[in-house]
């Protein structure tokens, strides 16, 4: 019996954990915009910088996902961070400690998109593509790309990508599509700074409260980081929500200064400097108990983070959720 194709747009974590679950059942494509595999677990370099500007670091709670790493842990592509961190509330610091090994703050080695390549070596995937449409021909699902060009017909479509842009693509008959609407993200921005020597304050990493910025990182802390003075920033949701559309520069300079007043001294010697607008990276612990959308009738389904809660451990679990489901029906 010839197995099912299936389209998954978007090789996140999410996609590419349902890819490898779909993969021995069906005849699995991934279609990703970007140049690489991750989505929000990236890493930008720059000479001797190296930021993780999306997502830090994360945990692993649950035991599914705690015995899915394992492997990964043995090979040291995930490893702990045990930086010293802080809490900053009004600009002094009111807690902080050591981060333990045994916490297991986990961070890909030697960048956060590293457990994600390891996951998709063996997948087909097409990069820089761009899916704007898709459309119903018979029983089975036609996408094009943003220059309206094919890219392919199959039997089953997933999507692994942000609640608007998931919006833009589906169907108003689909059966998750008034759902889809409702979901509400918020955005980020992620302010990277290179300096030509490190800055003078006694710590790692710094949640930051009643701020325009919410959380500091001293990229050289992780594990099998370059040892360089590399800083990686990131804005308050809310606060980045409602500047979204403003002058990247204007935020960029907003975001440099409040650095500059938290850590109480200039940002002097600055090399390279960067920021990156996430327009949707976050979103609430969510309360419905839905873990994904399926639409078995019109053979479409979704999964990611999105559905629980703004974690990496999230990603696996929808997406481990909606391969459940759907492999009763490929089976």
């Amino acid at each position: 019996m010839k197995k099912p194709s299936i389209a998954i747009i978007g090789a996140g974590f999410s996609g590419i954990i349902l890819a490898q679950k779909l993969k021995n059942i069906g005849e699995v494509k991934i279609f990703e915009k970007a140049r690489g595999v991750g989505g929000r677990m990236a890493s930008r370099t720059k000479d001797d910088f190296t930021f993780d500007f999306g997502a830090q670091f994360f945990y692993a709670k649950t035991a599914e996902f705690q015995e899915f790493l394992k492997p990964f842990i043995e090979q040291k592509i995930l490893n702990s961070w045990c930086g010293n961190f802080v809490e900053i509330n009004d600009y002094k610091i009111t807690y902080q400690r050591q981060w333990p090994a045994e916490k297991n703050h986990f961070v890909p080695s030697p960048k956060m998109n590293q457990l994600c390549k390891e996951l998709s070596r063996d997948l087909d995937i097409s990069f820089q593509t761009r899916v704007a449409k898709i459309e119903k021909n018979g029983k089975k699902w036609q996408i094009f790309d943003d220059k309206n060009i094919f890219l392919g017909e199959f039997d089953w479509l997933f999507f692994s990508i942000p609640a608007p842009q998931l919006l833009d693509l589906i169907p108003a008959e689909c059966n998750f599509f008034e759902a889809t609407k409702n979901v509400k993200m918020l955005g980020c921005f992620a302010l990277m700074l290179g300096l030509e020597k490190p800055l003078n304050f006694n710590y790692d990493i710094a949640l930051v409260k009643n701020s325009i910025i919410s959380w500091i990182s001293a990229e050289s802390s992780k594990p099998q980081r370059k040892n360089s003075a590399s800083y990686t920033i990131l804005a308050r949701n809310d606060w980045a929500q409602d500047n979204m559309e403003n002058d990247i520069d204007n935020v960029k300079n907003q975001l440099i200064d409040e650095f500059a007043k938290i850590i109480q001294q200039p940002i002097a010697g600055i090399i390279h400097q960067d920021i990156h607008r996430w327009r949707y990276a976050n979103i609430a612990k969510q309360k419905n108990n839905v873990k994904f959308f399926l639409d078995n009738n019109m053979q479409l389904g979704a999964c990611g983070d999105w559905f629980i809660h703004g974690r990496v451990e999230a990603c696996y679990s929808s997406a481990s959720a909606l391969f459940n489901e759907i492999s009763k029906n490929l089976k």
